[in-house]
């Protein structure tokens, strides 16, 4: 019963949700300006992509000033070169944009026995690329010995050919990025816009605080609820005896019950009326006075709650 009783009471005296919430204040408006409409320029096209280089190379071998033996170590050497392109994925090509391989094969003439040869890798210019220019010489050799290590310069060669193949795309997949980073329009916000009104609030935002009073008068009107409880037990609690040999001995509750159902009552009273005293406050009126712009007026609005 007693239970029942607060139960009772705390639903009587307890306020409603979102009562007596501070009025939330009037953002003054944001200032408008009217601009100038922006100059509509051509459209820019999008930045033309830079093609990849292909993992391939054109081969020219020149033995005509190797002599009689040129015309043997010819296809001798092409086939050392095409192995070599193979261990580095490198395929042949014809096509004039590919880088060169030039292989020139020439004897050294007078008294000396043997050849002189240049491996130069070029790519879009007259310059050998990085490590790509080797020069070396065969002297007293045979022509077995000439296409062995003409294979083995022309593989180092082609191992630095690699290199600039995977050192070239890696350069131009990095270009196309930044030009089609630089094509896509950039969106900027609304609110870091000058004269752009701010965002509103999402629903369901309480920013407005409680009042103080407001708050001091729920915890008496709390803490007279359970004085209440309280007092009404102790006053309804029957007497009792306090030796079963002694029968006009009793211990009454129903004076101490009755003093504490009054100071209850009177703090649930007084927090009833903080609580009214902070709701009329919180709801105090708030005005603004902000200046106003429109097609050829200027003037000054006031808005606000009353």
């Amino acid at each position: 019963m007693y239970a029942s009783i607060l139960v009772a009471l705390s639903l009587v005296l307890s306020p409603a949700p979102g009562v007596c919430r501070s009025a939330p204040s009037q953002p003054a408006q944001a200032e408008r300006v009217l601009l100038p409409p922006a100059s509509r320029g051509v459209p820019q096209p999008p930045p033309a992509k830079r093609d990849r280089l292909a993992a391939s190379a054109s081969v020219a071998i020149d033995t005509a000033a190797a002599g009689e033996e040129g015309q043997l170590m010819n296809p001798r050497i092409q086939a050392r070169v095409v192995d070599a392109m193979k261990a580095f994925n490198i395929t042949e090509g014809k096509d004039a944009g590919l880088p060169k391989v030039a292989i020139k094969v020439s004897e050294l003439g007078g008294d000396a026995i043997g050849w002189s040869y240049t491996i130069d890798v070029r790519h879009g210019s007259d310059q050998a690329i990085s490590g790509g220019s080797l020069r070396g010489e065969c002297v007293d050799c045979i022509e077995k010995e000439l296409v062995e290590k003409v294979g083995t310069d022309a593989r180092l060669a082609l191992q630095q050919l690699r290199v600039y193949i995977d050192e070239y795309n890696a350069k131009v997949d990095a270009d196309n990025k930044q030009a089609e980073a630089a094509a896509t329009p950039t969106t900027t916000d609304a609110a870091a816009t000058p004269g752009a009104p701010a965002a509103a609030a999402g629903p369901g935002v309480d920013a407005s605080p409680m009042h103080p009073l407001c708050k001091a008068g729920i915890g008496l009107m709390a803490a007279g609820v359970v004085g209440i409880g309280v007092g009404v037990g102790l006053a309804v609690l029957p007497d009792r005896q306090l030796d079963p040999n002694i029968g006009y001995e009793f211990r009454s509750t129903t004076l101490p019950g009755y003093v504490t159902l009054g100071i209850g009552g009177a703090a649930a009273l007084a927090g009833v009326a903080l609580f009214v005293v902070g709701h009329r406050k919180s709801r105090a009126s708030q005005t603004a006075l902000v200046p106003s712009f429109g097609a050829g007026v200027v003037g000054l609005q006031w808005s606000g709650r009353f």
